[in-house]
């Protein structure tokens, strides 16, 4: 039997919370040091959180011994914020994949964000997620998001004892992004139009799937496990 990898993005694939780490970056600088919408500094495009915040720290010309207690406070500002949030959900799909997955033990979930784990984590918390996921690829690391997939794989692989071929590892993100991280590693995508990116946009970088949600869950799954 096939050892099965589901790698999954968080913001527009997993979830929906709207803008909220931008807000609560925004609302961090402004609490800490009194800098209005800090994220102008930010050079976005797909860049980890990690970097994003070296730029506005270097931008700022805050030191950057301050960057641990910044992500301290960025956390806290993120968990009240999607308390508050009303358009934080989860989305089509996701659950009963998950559920899917948790009853057939050759099929294994990790994460790969360019989120902070202490976001990632916060945002799956509020959808009682997290004890799906115990391992991942984080955007703590000053890298590419390809980077935090191979870290995700790694550690997957270490923490389960279990090595996957890389025809049986699939990204699934909802940005070109995601896409191009698995042509980067030689694995396979699955595109869903649940984030930003239109489906049409998505299907110009030919993933090997691509789904408009996630919510026909039994069809995603049977294509998966007959992808051989």
């Amino acid at each position: 039997m096939r050892n099965i990898l589901l790698v999954w993005d968080i913001d527009g694939t997993l979830i929906h919370c709207g803008s909220c780490g931008r807000e609560a970056l925004n609302e961090t600088f402004k609490d800490l040091y009194g800098i209005d919408n800090a994220f102008k500094y930010a050079k976005i495009g797909g860049a980890m959180d990690s970097v994003l915040l070296n730029n506005i720290i270097e931008k700022s010309g805050i030191s950057k011994e301050d960057k641990e207690s910044i992500i301290d406070k960025y956390g806290k500002t993120l968990m009240k914020m999607l308390k508050e949030y009303k358009q934080n959900r989860l989305l089509p799909g996701i659950k009963e994949i998950l559920e899917y997955t948790k009853g057939h033990h050759h099929i294994y979930n990790t994460l790969a964000t360019s989120n902070f784990e202490i976001g990632a984590r916060i945002k799956l918390d509020s959808h009682g997620l997290n004890s799906y996921f115990l391992t991942g690829g984080f955007g703590d690391i000053e890298r590419e998001k390809w980077h935090a997939v191979e870290q995700a794989i790694n550690q997957t692989e270490k923490h389960f004892h279990i090595s996957f071929r890389k025809q049986d590892i699939y990204i699934i993100g909802d940005t070109w992004y995601d896409i191009e991280c698995a042509n980067k590693l030689g694995i396979k995508s699955i595109a869903v139009a649940t984030g930003w990116v239109p489906y049409e946009e998505l299907v110009a970088y030919h993933p090997d799937f691509i789904y408009r949600d996630l919510s026909d869950f039994n069809s995603i799954m049977g294509t998966i496990l007959n992808d051989v």
